[in-house]
Order: structure tokens, then C-alpha cells, then sequence
């Protein structure tokens, strides 16, 4: 493997006015582990690397290079694993004629092998979701899995890597002004020095935040980090992968079988246009066999079984991120087995208003008749929501609520081939006869 971060080598000398003169070159091995914490909004990826190196005691040089990678030089660190009090970093030499290299002088008492970790920030790793939904022939659960591919264009190939991404929202510059507080200062210009800084401060400090919520005791249940405007999470990917440069891979990272859902049509003509929509409705929770985390943003495609081995295609749409016990909801769209219509019955006009023989008040009372025809084998749930502007008096001939000022809410069970009429009366008020605007609901005389 092309192993371009540590090209390093190991400097071992005998004492500092040496170093140039007498000097044993130790290639360091392969890294042992690496994990990468990806953070797509800002792309930013935390690495963090294991290697087994052999020290002498005494002065010992390690050379570090990011040559054609996306690192950020003033991120990286080096940090002893094993016999910390005994291995100390005496200073880090930027060279000015390798600009793409450092030197870690290290001083150890110890002699013989031991494990360090190098860390550091670099971009040019992201990753998206996908989802896919198979429900069975009669339409009562499905089975569902989530994939995530992560794409590497960061200049470095990354074997065995462990995979861990923050999923949610985290606001920087939120943290990054708390930073800046916490040492006096006023929150830096996005273009200075400082606040790149203080960004990566930020970012290292909420994702160990999100790192210690996901790493619980596992008699808890894992945890949402919420700060503020923030709100994110730790999504960690089973296993590790080997992702090349200039590659990406998909890998598994949510499954769940049997998953109960609810159909429902939805008829709101101001948001979903003249035609009930079909919905599928299900939660992330334990109860759904879901809930051990949030879901991230992707796309979810939904199947059916079709009972001949087969599956027809339902539709797909975007699922911006589910917090745990949130509800999905996934729109297939109009259904043509599910026909909904509206008629005016009847209009009247009374309660006139004069002023200087013109009109400038009256009341108008409608009689409405919504029906829904039902043309599937089984009985289908609806939900009907009627929204007016103005001042608008409701009496309804049947169950009705009021879903906000304006908007009534009607939720009917429409039986198999049969059809049902939800009617109602309205009375809108004009000219100076309307008062606020607003719905009122009033009971049937």
C-alpha cells in the first residue's frame, strides 16, 4: 500500500551535534489501526492512527510527511499510547525546505517498542446514506436497511479503516464564539488565523462530546448531544473497510426486519395539491425494531413484494434526519384507487351591513359534501384538513378538531369498496362583519 502520511522514518542519534552527521534510519511499519470520524456539513475528518515504533533512550527525531494529501499541518499531533510518563515530545520543527514535512524531537526514558497515536484533521472524506424499504404483499411490515458510502478524495488511502460519522447539526460558529469568550476574546473573522484555530478546537471538543455520549454504559441508552442550536450524534459503522483514494465504498449500517408500519391518505389540497397522497408511517423506536440511534439524512427508496419473486417499485424521497422515537414518514404519492371530491350544496347570503345604501357587511353560509371512495380490498385510514382565510365559523356533522387558527381536522376510516360524505356548514363573515381571522368550530343546532 502506498503509504504516503508516514513516509516517516525514525532519526535515532547519539547526541544533537550528531543529528546530521550520524544517523540510524528506522523505517517505521504499517499503521496498526486507523479510525475516521467524518463530519460532512464542514468537511472536516478527524484521523486518528496507531503505529508500533521502536525508541532509544535519549533524543529521537520522527519525521512526519503529508505530501499530495488534504491534511491540515497544524493539526497534527503525536501522543504516546504506552509508557506516556516516560516519552515526551521536546518540539515540533515545521522544515522550510520540505514545506510538506515535520520533525517531532522526542526525548524518551524508555527503550524498546511501544504504541503512539498520531492524529490529526484533513479533508476530502464525506459520505451519504441510502435507505431501502421492501414491505410485503399485503402491505403490514417491511424490512429495512441503510447504507452508507463514504467517498475519499482526500489524497490518502485509508486500509482497515473504522468508519464513524457525526450525524445531526452542530453549529461552529455557535462554539467557536463560546471559544472565543472563554479566553477573553472577541469571536474572530472568519478569514483570520484565529478562527481557523478555534474551529478546530471546536470540532475536536464535539466530536469527544459525541464520542463519550455514544461510548455509554451499555445499560443506557445511547445519547443525543443537544447544546444549544446543536444537536448531533455519533453513527458508528460495524467493521472496518479499505478505502483507496479517489474511490468510495458502500457498507451496511442499519438493518431491521418486520418492521411494523401504518398506511394513511392525507388530502390537503394547500400543500399536497388537489389528489389524497399515500403515506407510510413508522417510528425509530424499539417498538419498530429501530431506535439504537438517529437515522442521518439520505434518500429511501420503498419496494413491495409482488409474490411472483419479484418487487414493484413505490417510490422514493428525501429522509432528512430522525431523531430516535421521531416518526418517518415516506410520500408515495396519489393513489388511483383512493378518489376524493368536494361540492358546494348550497349557498345563501344574510346579516347585510348599509352604509349610505351601499353594502359594506354580510354573512355567507355553504353547505359542503367531501366524499371518499375507498376501491381497495381493505379499509384505508384518511386524514382530511381544510384550511380557510378570514373569519369562518365551522359546524361539522361529524368528528372534527381544529389543527391550528385556520385549519380543521377530520380523520375518518373509510371502509373496503364502499365510499363515505363528510358534510359541514360554513359561515364566513365579510366586510364588518368579520371580526379576527380565524376558524371556529360550533356545534350542530
Amino acid at each position: 500500500m502506498k503509504d504516503r502520511l508516514l513516509c516517516a522514518v525514525v532519526l535515532i542519534c547519539c547526541s544533537r551535534e550528531a543529528w546530521s552527521q550520524n544517523v540510524d534510519l528506522v523505517t517505521l511499519p504499517k499503521r496498526d489501526t486507523v479510525q475516521l470520524t467524518i463530519y460532512n456539513s464542514e468537511d472536516i475528518t478527524l484521523a486518528k492512527e496507531t503505529r508500533s515504533i521502536t525508541l532509544k533512550k535519549g533524543m529521537n527525531r520522527l519525521q512526519f510527511s503529508w505530501a499530495g494529501t488534504l491534511i491540515d499541518p497544524t493539526s497534527v499531533e503525536f501522543r504516546p499510547l504506552d509508557h506516556a510518563d516516560q516519552i515526551e515530545v521536546a518540539d515540533t520543527v515545521f522544515l522550510g525546505q520540505k514545506p510538506q514535512h515535520l520533525i517531532w524531537n522526542i526525548q524518551s526514558d524508555f527503550e524498546g517498542q511501544t504504541l503512539v497515536e498520531v492524529s490529526y484533521f484533513t479533508s476530502g472524506l464525506t459520505w451519504q446514506m441510502d435507505y431501502v424499504a421492501v414491505s410485503n404483499r399485503h402491505e403490514t411490515d417491511m424490512d429495512f436497511r441503510g447504507h452508507v458510502r463514504v467517498f475519499n478524495n482526500s489524497g490518502e488511502e485509508y486500509e482497515n479503516a473504522e468508519i464513524r460519522l457525526i450525524v445531526g447539526k452542530i453549529n461552529l460558529v455557535e462554539k467557536i464564539a463560546d471559544l472565543a469568550r472563554r479566553n477573553g476574546q472577541q469571536p474572530p473573522q472568519l478569514s483570520s488565523p484565529q478562527y481557523g484555530a478555534l474551529k478546530r478546537h471546536a470540532t475536536l471538543e464535539l466530536m469527544s462530546r459525541a464520542e463519550a455520549a455514544a461510548s455509554a454504559p451499555a445499560k443506557n441508552a445511547k445519547q443525543v448531544v443537544k447544546e444549544g442550536v446543536s444537536e448531533y450524534f455519533m453513527f458508528s459503522v460495524e467493521g472496518t473497510e479499505t478505502i483507496p483514494n479517489g474511490w468510495s465504498k458502500r457498507m451496511p449500517a442499519v438493518y431491521a426486519d418486520e418492521v411494523r408500519f401504518d398506511i394513511v391518505y392525507r388530502m390537503r389540497a394547500y400543500q399536497y395539491g388537489p389528489r389524497p397522497v399515500r403515506f407510510f408511517l413508522w417510528n425509530n423506536d424499539d417498538e419498530h425494531m429501530l431506535g439504537e440511534s438517529p437515522l442521518p439524512d439520505g434518500t429511501i427508496r420503498l419496494f413491495r413484494d409482488n409474490g411472483r419473486d419479484g418487487l414493484s417499485y413505490l417510490g422514493q424521497q428525501a429522509l432528512l434526519y430522525v431523531p430516535i422515537k421521531a416518526e418517518i414518514e415516506v410520500n408515495l404519492g396519489p393513489d388511483d384507487l383512493v378518489v376524493y371530491q368536494q361540492r358546494k350544496a348550497k349557498t345563501t347570503r344574510s346579516n347585510f351591513q348599509f352604509n349610505n345604501n351601499n353594502v359594506i357587511g354580510w354573512d355567507e353560509q355553504q353547505g359542503w359534501i367531501h366524499t371518499m371512495r375507498n376501491y381497495r380490498n381493505k379499509p384505508i385510514k384518511f386524514e382530511l384538513r381544510l384550511q380557510w382565510a378570514g373569519d369562518v365559523d365551522i359546524t361539522p356533522e361529524s368528528e372534527t378538531t381544529a389543527f391550528d387558527f385556520r385549519t380543521i381536522e377530520s380523520k375518518p376510516n373509510v371502509p373496503s369498496r364502499e365510499q363515505i360524505a363528510y358534510e359541514f356548514s360554513s359561515t364566513v363573515h365579510h366586510g364588518t362583519n368579520a371580526k379576527q381571522n380565524r376558524v371556529k368550530l360550533t356545534p350542530a343546532q
